[in-house]
């Protein structure tokens, strides 16, 4: 089967990342949108002149799709996926695909016995950007890796996802939501396994139950060490939405990642500057390609739920340690 003849449903259409991923889809591949909110839904679905669901079930009993790409609030992702899993449907899950890591673990499971495709956005992996900074310009084993995420504040969720907000529907805030991408991008440039959680602190200043700035320390199974802060707190404006920047030390150099820019600091050799995306969203739609494509190929994802269960190890740690008292 080929990408073009894929019948593709969306499921959960009212996530925030959805028009991120639609430029990535074949021409009139999409067959079905879903979404609790009708009204959401039926915008979704009026381009491609496909019928627009409430209840996902009917709708993938109704097209039998041949791939979803699947949205959900967090506390409703493990019963989703559950159901793709079951159904033998291959699928996309956004992260962090469940409330813990029992959640994941059990989709993990799931999947496995019946060889499920399930692939998660881990967008950085698809991106030239980490792979060029992987196989191109970190130079020696990599020492330390810091990297700040600050987005901008909560009240983003309130027009259509709510739930965000909650620590019973999200499991978490900014470190949930953000601080898995730095995660995952810090297991794969130190190809680690795992890591420790040293420390974390979480800061709550809002109204809502989820940390809104967070930080922890970890040690990779490599042995690099790894700061990650993340926020909900930074004051948007048209020009600027967020603070990304990332510095990776290396035995023979140092790099700084920002704006677009990457300087790069070798010893023995003059600085060089390196025009680097640092934009995330462009990435989707290149995830949703090379996704589809891999599935087609027969090949494994390139972020899979194995990928987000040693993830989500690690998140529940550090959130684990930002409750500790003393």
């Amino acid at each position: 089967m080929i990408n073009q003849t894929m019948k593709i449903a969306l499921l959960g259409v009212s996530h925030w990342h959805v028009p991120l991923y639609l430029p990535g889809l074949p021409e009139n591949s999409v067959v079905g949108v879903s979404d609790g909110d009708a009204g959401i839904a039926a915008r979704i679905a009026a381009p491609y002149g496909c019928p627009a669901y409430t209840d996902h079930r009917q709708m993938l009993h109704e097209v039998k799709p041949d791939f979803v790409f699947a949205f959900a609030p967090h506390y409703r992702m493990h019963a989703v996926a559950s159901e793709l899993i079951e159904a033998g449907i291959p699928f996309t899950m956004e992260k962090p695909a469940g409330l813990d890591r029992r959640e994941v673990e059990t989709l993990y499971n799931a999947a496995e016995r019946k060889n499920a495709f399930c692939a998660i956005p881990f967008v950085w992996r698809y991106s030239d950007t980490v792979n060029d900074l992987k196989n191109r310009y970190l130079s020696g084993k990599i020492v330390h890796m810091s990297y700040k995420f600050v987005a901008g504040p909560p009240s983003r969720y309130l027009a259509t996802s709510r739930w965000m907000l909650s620590q019973e529907t999200a499991g978490g805030g900014c470190m949930t939501n953000l601080g898995v991408h730095f995660i995952d991008m810090a297991l794969y440039l130190t190809e680690s396994g795992g890591a420790e959680t040293l420390a974390s602190i979480y800061q709550y200043t809002s109204e809502y139950d989820i940390e809104t700035y967070a930080s922890s320390m970890l040690r990779m199974d490599s042995g690099a060490s790894l700061l990650i802060e993340s926020g909900y707190a930074y004051p948007m404006s048209d020009g600027a939405k967020r603070e990304n920047r990332w510095t990776i030390v290396t035995e023979n150099g140092y790099c700084i990642l920002a704006d677009n820019d990457l300087e790069l600091r070798t010893f023995g050799a003059a600085p060089a500057h390196i025009a680097l995306n640092t934009d995330s969203d462009p990435y989707y739609a290149i995830f949703a390609r090379t996704t589809l494509a891999d599935y087609a190929n027969g090949a494994r994802p390139r972020a899979s739920l194995a990928e987000m269960l040693n993830v989500r190890c690690i998140l529940d740690e550090m959130n684990e340690k930002a409750t500790q008292k003393g």
